[in-house]
């Protein structure tokens, strides 16, 4: 049995390879339990695959598992991928950057798990990456949307496996893992952690990033509130249309016939009966192809024999 899998994922982040993955080691060594690392290579183009297979050959790491995706995929498919593969009793995730320090903060995240908590995340301190205000807002928003009480939506966290079996990550999703998990019922402990300015390579993260996320939310709200019941969701939708067009109606008949409301009036009311009529089927059609579809597949990886236990 496997108590701790270790998962990180990275694109073109080469200079940074060994310092991770000698603080990951350093980190079992201090914990003295039985883990691995799973490092997932997301299309990297400057040598990360390489640089993990060379440290792997020099150290005789076995219990490092280097996992290639074939084209950058992006970050909540590659922790679907950690999470399939992971054989751990516990799931860490720390990032491959060196913004977080594996030797300090795997061992913190362990240490402060207990019998009453399912996920321990980490909140970084004294950051220098002027995101202070992203990560405000993304706890604000965490906590109207989805009642999640955490500071921080790092990716820097301790989860036990089993809270993850089944778990679909669909594409920018990974910023609303805490949502999914708190919508499963785990209890959350935060933990402070240090931020450290990376040393090599570049970040991926941008105000590009700020619509991905907007959608994101709408998006996970909407899978959490409804995502057994597709024909609940625009059943509503077609009820609030109904009630327009009855509305519309209404003001129609109240303004009479020789107005200017009453032509255009009876026209929007029209497509609104048809466009709820439409959303009702829609729903239908989910609801049946939801029965028929499973989860997101998984992404290819460049060597499937890589993933093997």
């Amino acid at each position: 049995m496997i108590e701790l899998s270790i998962v990180t994922a990275a694109r073109n982040e080469c200079g940074n390879v060994e310092g991770f993955l000698r603080g990951a080691l350093a980190a079992v060594a201090e914990l003295g339990v039985t883990a691995e690392i799973v490092f997932i290579d997301d299309g990297s183009k400057d040598g990360t695959a390489a640089a993990v297979e060379d440290f792997i050959r020099q150290h005789g790491a076995g219990s490092i598992r280097l996992l290639r995706h074939r084209q950058p995929s992006g970050l909540s498919a590659a922790l679907s991928t950690g999470f399939a593969q992971a054989r751990g009793r516990l799931v860490c995730l720390v990032p491959a950057d060196l913004e977080s320090l594996p030797q300090d903060d795997i061992p913190l995240l362990y240490r402060a798990l207990d019998a009453r908590t399912d996920v321990v995340c980490g909140r970084r301190l004294r950051r220098g990456d002027g995101k202070d205000l992203s990560s405000r807002v993304y706890g604000f928003g965490n906590r109207l949307l989805f009642g999640v009480r955490v500071h921080d939506g790092n990716w820097i966290k301790l989860i036990r496996r089993e809270k993850l079996e089944g778990l679909s990550i669909y594409p920018d999703w990974h910023r609303f893992l805490m949502a999914m998990l708190v919508r499963r019922g785990c209890q959350v402990k935060e933990v402070e952690t240090l931020w450290h300015r990376r040393q090599s390579g570049k970040s991926k993260y941008g105000l590009a990033r700020i619509p991905a996320g907007i959608a994101g939310a709408l998006a996970v709200k909407t899978f959490l509130s409804f995502r057994d019941r597709a024909l609940l969701f625009f059943l509503w939708v077609a009820l609030w249309l109904g009630l327009g067009a009855i509305i519309l109606a209404i003001a129609a008949i109240w303004a009479g016939r020789r107005t200017a409301i009453w032509v255009p009036g009876w026209v929007l009311c029209g497509a609104m009966l048809s466009a709820g009529a439409v959303a009702l089927a829609l729903g239908l059609v989910l609801e049946f192809r939801r029965w028929e579809r499973g989860p997101p597949r998984p992404v290819p990886l460049l060597d499937p024999d890589s993933a093997a236990p």
